[in-house]
């Protein structure tokens, strides 16, 4: 009898165990972007390359950069093209997955161009959240000024 009440006791206390941690459980949200569209950082922290990655619930500040190499010729060592970094603010929910992609992008002029209107799009959960445009440092201080007058 006793080892039947212990049996229970300890199965009972798995059951809470198991409950407390699954309900403790916080799943981070997503972002994807492309090869050349890469996130340097967020919200001021170092992103990892290569690696995927997760944000927190609430406003994110990402910064991302463009470049790619545009080639005309097998024996043409190519011509880089690359931003300034550019800068987005989302405001993240746990669990949702977001992807960033830019416009098609084939020539150099359509890069040159995109830099200089940089816009993407951005889809959440895989249905189209529509198009944001990217802001320059400069673009984004003047923002939080308009949106912070005590600075």
């Amino acid at each position: 009898m006793k080892t039947s009440l212990l049996n229970k006791s300890l199965l009972g206390l798995t059951f809470v165990i198991g409950a407390l941690l699954s309900s403790t459980t916080v799943t981070a949200a997503s972002l994807k972007s492309t090869d050349s569209l890469s996130v340097i950082s967020i919200n001021g922290v170092p992103a990892t390359p290569f690696k995927p990655i997760q944000l927190s619930a609430g406003k994110v500040l990402l910064e991302l950069k463009y470049q790619d190499i545009f080639d005309y010729r097998a024996d043409d060592s190519g011509n880089w093209v690359k931003s300034a970094p550019l800068y987005l603010v989302l405001d993240v929910k746990a669990s949702d997955s977001y992807q960033i992609t830019q416009p098609k992008i084939m020539t150099e002029a359509e890069a040159r161009q995109f830099i200089k209107y940089p816009t993407i799009q951005l889809s959440i959960n895989g249905d189209k959240a529509g198009e944001y445009p990217l802001q320059s440092h400069s673009q984004l201080m003047a923002k939080m000024l308009v949106s912070n007058p005590a600075f």
